[in-house]
C-alpha cells in the first residue's frame, strides 16, 4: 500500500511540473513561430534544462498542498491519510513546528496560482491566436506566479532560522536533482522576493 502511495505521489509530482511547463509556454510560445522553438541540436533537445531554487520551492510547495488535499480527502473517507500527508516532511528532516510554516505556504500559494490559472484558461478560451492584448495579459499572470513564489520564499526564511533554510534548500536540490545530491547545482532566485511579508 505503501509502495502504491509512492508510485501514485510521483505521478501527481510529474503531472504539475508537466502543467506548470505547459502553462509557461502557452503564455510565451504563442508569439513564437514554431520553426524558432526547435532546438537547434538533438543534444539540446536532450538536455534538460535544470530548475532554479524558486521553481523548486514552487513545484515542492503545490506538490505538498496536493498531498494534504488528498491525505484530507482519504481522512474523510475514514482511512488514515497521514503517511501521504507526512511523506515529505518526513523526507525534508523538518520539525511539525517547522514544516506547519511550509504548509502554510504550500496552502497559500496553491490558492493563488488555482486562482491565476482560473484567469489563464478564461483568456484562452477566447478562441486563437490570441492577441497581443490578451499575450500580455498571460505574461502578466506569470509575473503574478513568480511574486507569489518569491512572497511563499520570503515568509520560510523568515520563519525558519538560516540553518534550517540551508538544509531545506539542501532537501530541495536533493529532492529535485537526486542524481547530484553530493554537489548540488548553484541555483539563483529570480527576482527578488517582496519585503514586507505579512504572517
Amino acid at each position: 500500500m505503501a509502495r502504491d502511495s509512492q508510485y501514485i505521489s510521483i505521478s501527481v509530482l510529474l503531472e504539475f511540473m508537466l502543467t506548470m511547463c505547459v502553462l509557461s509556454l502557452l503564455a510565451i510560445g504563442q508569439a513564437i513561430p514554431v520553426q524558432q522553438q526547435q532546438p537547434a541540436s538533438k543534444a539540446a533537445q536532450q538536455q534538460p534544462r535544470p530548475l532554479s531554487l524558486q521553481q523548486m520551492y514552487g513545484h515542492f510547495l503545490i506538490y505538498q498542498n496536493h498531498l494534504d488535499t488528498k491525505a484530507a480527502e482519504l481522512t474523510a473517507q475514514g482511512k488514515d491519510g497521514s503517511a501521504l500527508s507526512d511523506a515529505l516532511q518526513k523526507k525534508s528532516g523538518l520539525s511539525d513546528a517547522d514544516y506547519a510554516a511550509v504548509r502554510i505556504s504550500s496552502s497559500r500559494l496553491a490558492a493563488k496560482l488555482k486562482d491565476m490559472d482560473t484567469q489563464a484558461a478564461t483568456i484562452r478560451s477566447s478562441g486563437s491566436p490570441l492577441s497581443p492584448e490578451q499575450l500580455d495579459q498571460l505574461k502578466g499572470l506569470l509575473d503574478q506566479q513568480t511574486t507569489a513564489i518569491d512572497f511563499e520564499i520570503t515568509y520560510l526564511k523568515q520563519n525558519l532560522s538560516p540553518v534550517k533554510i540551508t538544509a531545506f534548500e539542501d532537501f530541495l536540490a536533493q529532492f529535485f536533482f537526486p542524481a547530484k545530491a553530493t554537489t548540488p547545482p548553484p541555483f539563483a532566485v529570480g527576482k527578488s522576493a517582496p519585503g514586507a511579508v505579512q504572517k
